[in-house]
């Protein structure tokens, strides 16, 4: 790997432009693992939406990369609007079955992991694709199983699906305390602990992919 900390960079495989949504982790000191990550002022090309989040425009088969400089980078991306739960009178995209989000921490202190995920629980409202380096010891699971992509598919079609968390499954294998979003069904969740994808090392590039279900796969 060509670099000693990771960036991550985010490609539109679909036909047409995309608004894409990114948060960023607030500053904290008692997080030992990433007190000071970047925000929005550290990428020009974001435009504020608000303290924690900025969005920008993504061309169709375009791709931006984000170089956090060696920084904890910790946060999420959302395509079309901001995460949220289901948007009454909405279409797919724009929420009518909540959103689907990429979630990851890059670069933390040592020696807290890397890690990334995406999340259902709010929701689908596109499908993504997160990858990885070959060989870049990122794994998941009880068994530390070697992986290197992982997607989204419908509502209530991942369960069994590495690297997701299920609809309004907060826990992963359940759901704890009240559904995120209660016009949503629950699950079903996964059997074991597969949501998260973390490593030890540095390096290298995590890709976030708007696709559509049969390039995801």
């Amino acid at each position: 790997m060509s670099a000693k900390y990771t960036k991550l960079s985010v490609t539109n495989q679909t036909p047409k432009p995309v608004e894409v949504y990114v948060t960023f982790a607030a500053s904290n000191s008692a997080n030992k693992c990433c007190p000071s990550p970047v925000g929005v002022s550290d990428f020009g090309f974001l435009t504020n939406v608000n303290k924690l989040m900025g969005k920008f425009e993504l061309g169709a088969g375009k791709t931006q990369e984000f170089d956090p400089n060696g920084e904890c980078f910790s946060g999420n991306i959302c395509f079309y609007i901001e995460p949220q739960c289901p948007v009454s009178g909405a279409d797919f995209n724009h929420g009518a079955q909540g959103t689907s989000i990429a979630e990851f921490t890059l670069n933390p202190n040592t020696p807290c992991a890397e890690v990334f995920d995406i999340s259902c629980v709010n929701g689908v409202n596109s499908f993504i694709a997160m990858e990885v380096d070959k060989d870049g010891g990122w794994n998941y699971g009880p068994n530390k199983t070697p992986i290197t992509k992982i997607y989204n598919k419908g509502l209530q079609e991942n369960s069994g699906n590495p690297g997701v968390f299920p609809v309004n499954c907060t826990d992963c294998i359940q759901l704890v305390g009240n559904k995120p979003c209660s016009t949503l069904p629950l699950g079903p969740a996964q059997t074991e602990r597969i949501c998260n994808i973390q490593r030890s090392g540095r390096g290298g590039t995590l890709q976030v992919i708007l696709t559509n279900p049969v390039l995801a796969e």
